[in-house]
């Protein structure tokens, strides 16, 4: 066993999953004290502990993944990864996609969407309702809603929970009711996309980067579709990116499944005066664009579990980049995170 004690809040599964990637990066570090720190780490493991430290940067290119995740089982208290996986896994509650939840209903009813928590909390108190969380926003929706998506709100965990489903009363009420919600919600597949019949995405339509058709000479159908087929087997590349104003030194931070889409959107957005945020847009017209930079800051690897979703991964390792920049106030273009 480690030596962390277990008494210390525990990291989450897709945390630890993330520590270990930036475990990985800090060993391949061009910075000799970092990369110095991740291999005194790492001989904490059997199989590295005869190694001087110089010895495993020698031979790093041995360390794999699973090493590093079993460096941060050991720092959390495990004597494994796998331990340390079916802890949490026992005592997660199951996540509720509400993304799944509302397409079921289309836009059939008027929700009040909210930015900031204490904006949706405010709403709650003065005109009732039930709040739930929506990626990084919030919305308030009657009780209709939720009897159309088949919820029993007679249901005495819902009296015991609280309509606030981000701060509730009773948490173990909670947890039940969240795997009630998680069976309502439709199955991935039913979720899927029907893909366009064109061979070309209008730019910009969506965070994914748009398919770039090259000229191809007559009869070329056949390469089309190969050069298609191989950008779809091929992930898009998955972190975190900042625009820079080089001008102030403001920042902005976020994060998405694709990054070169997510970039060219942001650009998109700016030069075509889209007011999405309004204090960056505003710093672009008054500094142009010369003074800005799009930057990945981080690039999360695709997961070598088989279906395993990167979304709370990826919103971990953000985390860790708006906690080191901290994009607020005067120093950047993020909004502050709630209290």
């Amino acid at each position: 066993m480690g030596t962390v004690s277990r008494t210390a809040a525990p990291l989450s599964l897709q945390e630890c999953k993330v520590r270990a990637s930036l475990l990985l990066k800090e060993l391949c570090s061009s910075d000799t004290s970092r990369a110095s720190r991740a291999a005194e780490r790492l001989r904490a493991l059997p199989v590295f502990a005869a190694l001087s430290p110089g010895e495993l940067l020698a031979r790093r290119d041995s360390v794999q993944r699973k090493h590093a995740l079993a460096v941060i089982a050991r720092e959390q208290g495990f004597a494994s990864w796998a331990e340390l996986k079916d802890a949490r896994e026992e005592d997660a509650t199951p996540g509720v996609d509400f993304e799944a939840l509302l397409s079921r209903v289309g836009g059939l009813f008027l929700n009040r969407w909210f930015s900031s928590y204490e904006e949706a909390l405010a709403s709650l108190r003065a005109d009732g309702g039930y709040l739930f969380p929506f990626r990084r926003q919030f919305f308030v929706c009657e009780a209709s809603l939720l009897t159309t998506l088949g919820v029993d709100l007679a249901d005495a965990d819902w009296a015991l929970a609280g309509p606030d489903w981000v701060a509730p009363l009773d948490r173990a009420a909670h947890d039940r009711l969240a795997v009630r919600l998680a069976r309502l919600a439709p199955p991935p597949r039913a979720m899927k996309r029907t893909p366009s019949p064109s061979p070309r995405k209008a730019p910009m339509s969506s965070d994914e980067a748009p398919v770039e058709t090259p000229s191809q000479p007559s009869g070329g159908k056949s390469s089309r579709a190969e050069l298609k087929r191989a950008y779809k087997e091929k992930p898009p590349t998955m972190g975190v990116f900042a625009v820079r104003n080089h001008a102030n030194g403001k920042v902005l931070v976020g994060s998405s499944l694709n990054l070169p889409g997510a970039l060219n959107r942001i650009r998109f957005e700016l030069t075509t005066g889209m007011p999405r945020i309004p204090a960056l847009l505003e710093d672009w017209k008054r500094y142009g664009a010369d003074s800005f930079s799009f930057d990945v800051l981080d690039v999360l690897p695709p997961s070598e579990e088989p279906g395993a979703d990167p979304k709370e991964e990826l919103l971990v390792l953000e985390a860790l980049w708006l906690e080191r920049l901290k994009p607020y106030g005067d120093a950047g273009y993020n909004e502050l995170p709630p209290a």
